[in-house]
């Protein structure tokens, strides 16, 4: 069983919900009944508007997939996870990353974040639930917790360009450009919250996949610059790579944070906040805090 500091957290500070609670209260019922009607007892119906607006952002399951999904948990797949809670609470870890977002850019209403247990879920996102915009971990794949407090302030610097850019990006499909921008500028946020944690952790890449798209950099800004409007190269460079052209995962964070910070210390915040309202501000703590490269000096 697991101690209840998180659920007391959730009364004290109702914008973090501590939802793996109820999911480990499921698997210590099975083999009571049919798990089914176990999980949706105990996990889907008390979160359904969260759960239900997760996998249907995502286009996962129809809900006969998911009764199917349920069907074949082991709890024994789930004992890391279960361990990993118990002696480190990812509700408290999630509560201090949201104060330190907060004093860098104070977002009312403050977006609720959403730690669940679910199948084959991205490990953070930034989605609508109830029509505001929310964070949501999924924590099945976490081997520890060193990078749950970095992903809440990556997302919620998606929940401010939301807050801020609404009409700035188009609906629908975004193209790589727009995917370059928020990006970007999410990268940039979590730095500027968490300048202590090394600029690899920020990019989501191990320090040899960084070194590689150093020294790879102009190739890679090449590609991605001559294929901007297109939404083709979005789910590449944001996710799997591809191995026959050679292109690792993840690379589109790198990408975007070189061409974003391009832009910034090319065009200087008074002009470059002209295209981002309401981000002048944090474009100052960039500089500030120093993420930008240093103009080379005039001959």
């Amino acid at each position: 069983m697991f101690q209840k500091e998180s659920t007391l957290l959730s009364l004290r500070n109702m914008k973090i919900h501590p939802l793996y609670l109820d999911f480990f209260a499921f698997l210590d019922q099975m083999g009571e009944e049919d798990p089914w009607l176990s999980y949706q007892r105990s996990y889907l119906n008390p979160h359904e508007k969260f759960l239900t607006a997760y996998w249907k952002n995502f286009n996962y399951f129809d809900i006969d997939q998911i009764a199917d999904r349920v069907r074949q948990i082991k709890g024994e797949d789930y004992g890391h996870l279960r361990s990993l809670i118990q002696s480190q609470d990812p509700g408290v870890l999630a509560d201090g990353a949201l104060k330190r977002c907060q004093r860098v850019y104070p977002l009312e209403p403050q977006p609720p974040v959403y730690l669940f247990v679910g199948f084959f879920s991205a490990d953070g996102v930034t989605l609508e639930v109830d029509g505001s915009p929310s964070i949501a971990l999924g924590l099945e794949r976490f081997r520890d917790f060193q990078d749950l407090p970095l992903l809440i302030s990556h997302e919620y610097g998606h929940c401010t360009q939301r807050s801020l850019l609404k009409d700035v990006f188009p609906p629908g499909e975004r193209s790589l450009l727009f995917t370059i921008i928020a990006e970007g500028l999410s990268v940039f946020f979590s730095q500027v919250v968490y300048p202590e944690i090394p600029r690899h952790r920020h990019l989501f890449l191990t320090p040899e996949r960084m070194q590689w798209c150093q020294e790879n950099r102009e190739t890679l800004l090449e590609l991605a610059g001559a294929d901007l409007p297109s939404p083709k190269l979005v789910p590449v460079l944001f996710g799997p790579g591809d191995p026959r052209a050679g292109l690792p995962p993840r690379l589109g964070y790198f990408i975007a944070r070189e061409m974003l910070g391009h832009c910034l210390s090319h065009h200087g915040v008074e002009d470059f906040s002209q295209s981002f309202p309401g981000f002048e501000d944090l474009f100052r703590k960039i500089i500030a805090c120093q993420l930008l490269p240093a103009k080379p000096e005039k001959e």
